[in-house]
């Protein structure tokens, strides 16, 4: 069996032991939690557990087994004498997942689910800079602990970071900010697709391919990002930092939706995706870009009539 199909039938088995009951969902979401611990892309499937639930059953559903996985996290944080740990685990992954889960249930458009995760995201960051007035101080302050071993050597990387850092630090909240949204938007799409693999074969590709956030919304972000580094103003570039970040994702959508209409070789998204791990700054910009422009130029209208690159026939 091909690798790919292999992959897709453990994924598509995993999928179906969520759905087989609360008990397992919940034991699932759980054992993903505990192992994200040691290996942090397993947050990623725990909170595929609670997106699918949500997404299938309902929000009450998804609320179910994000309460009782984090009760079983709080009574291990309590056995190992740190309570708070799996109550903050619970309320930073799975409550994320359960907002943008309603919002997409609720739309079925990844677009529309995206700006809620992004009007939320920096409205959080806006607060967090008007309740903390120096708010980049304080992360300055907990990176030169974290980071202390590596800033007392005297070599350039050493320096190089020295000189970095009260600029990561006025970011932070951003950069965070944009980590917890990414994650959160990686979760659901995981669990959808797990949602498709059951009930709906390749309904998620064309989901997906059909992403596309309107023009004034790559206006607003550009604009916004541009002005904060402009200005110099942290709050602003944070806040264009987080609205960027669907375009991203509406870059790969392009992508997959010309591979899909134009039937290109499977080489061509294997080589886009081994270039965005070995050149991720370069790729993430470059996407990001494609996506941006497409809100105001869409590419895909521009496809072969006989698709409209969403796996559509028009």
């Amino acid at each position: 069996m091909p690798p790919r199909e292999a992959g897709r039938d453990m994924f598509k088995s995993l999928a179906s032991a969520v759905m087989a009951g609360r008990l397992q969902a919940v034991t699932l979401a759980l054992t993903f939690a505990v192992l994200a611990v040691f290996l942090p892309p397993f947050s990623l499937l725990s909170g595929a557990v609670v997106a699918l639930v949500a997404l299938r059953v309902g929000m009450r559903g998804g609320i179910e087994v994000a309460a009782l996985a984090a009760a079983a996290l709080f009574l291990l944080g309590l056995a190992l004498g740190s309570p708070l740990g799996g109550l903050s685990y619970a309320l930073s992954q799975w409550l994320p997942v359960l907002l943008l889960a309603a919002v997409l249930r609720a739309t079925s458009s990844w677009s529309a689910t995206a700006l809620v995760g992004v009007l939320v995201a920096v409205l959080g960051v806006w607060i967090t800079h008007l309740l903390v007035p120096d708010v980049g101080a304080w992360w300055q302050s907990l990176l030169e602990e974290m980071l202390k071993p590596l800033l007392q050597q005297d070599d350039a990387q050493a320096r190089a970071l020295r000189e970095a850092l009260p600029r990561i630090s006025g970011l932070m909240t951003g950069i965070v900010a944009v980590s917890g949204l990414l994650n959160a938007l990686l979760a659901l799409m995981l669990g959808r697709w797990w949602q498709a693999l059951l009930y709906n074969p390749g309904g998620f590709g064309e989901e997906f391919r059909a992403w596309r956030l309107p023009g004034w919304a790559a206006v607003i972000a550009v604009g916004c990002f541009a002005a904060g580094v402009w200005l110099q103003q942290d709050w602003m570039t944070e806040g264009g930092m987080l609205m960027l970040l669907p375009f991203f994702f509406q870059g790969l959508a392009v992508v997959h939706a010309m591979n899909h209409a134009l039937k290109w070789p499977g080489l061509v998204l294997f080589g886009m995706y081994l270039l965005l791990i070995l050149a991720m700054p370069q790729m993430v910009a470059m996407l990001t870009a494609i996506g941006a422009i497409d809100a105001l130029a869409d590419f895909r209208r521009r496809l072969p009539q006989d698709t409209d690159g969403s796996g559509r026939q028009p």
